[in-house]
């Protein structure tokens, strides 16, 4: 007679050890960080000298001025565009472009007539983001 209770004490004991078990949890796939994006500065700069709203006067046959950065450093660099024209016809006297760096950059313009008036554009672009710019405009006059 033992031997009823005892496979059965051995049947409940294995139920409730397959009862118990838990079931796997799944393995969570992980998910990669989202990529950095770099929020760039509103592009800002200075002239100098700055002639403001009078008219800069150049002394010799160019002018020179320096660009420099005031806002932070986009991580591709700046690209500065410089255009000299004639004042008041517009005739394109002289434009370059100058990719760089650095916060400070020494620019001077095409050769200047003497006696005339020249608008002097100063086009300053992240070279990463092409929106983010700023333009400043400003008259010279070669004595």
């Amino acid at each position: 007679m033992h031997k009823r209770p005892l496979s059965f004490i051995f049947l409940v004991l294995v139920s409730m050890t397959i009862a118990c078990k838990k079931p796997a949890k799944p393995v969570p796939t992980p998910t990669p960080p989202p990529p950095v994006v770099e929020v760039e500065d509103n592009i800002s700069f200075s002239l100098d000298p700055d002639p403001g709203t009078t008219t800069a006067t150049a002394l010799s046959g160019i002018y020179s001025f320096k660009v420099t950065l005031i806002s932070k450093m986009p991580s591709s660099g700046i690209s500065i565009d410089i255009t000299t024209k004639t004042d008041p016809a517009g005739t394109l006297l002289d434009s370059k472009n100058v990719k760089s760096t650095i916060a400070a950059n020494d620019i001077t313009t095409g050769t200047l007539a003497s006696g005339a008036l020249y608008s002097v554009t100063v086009a300053v672009t992240s070279q990463k983001t092409a929106s983010n710019s700023l333009t400043k405009t400003f008259k010279v006059a070669r004595k």
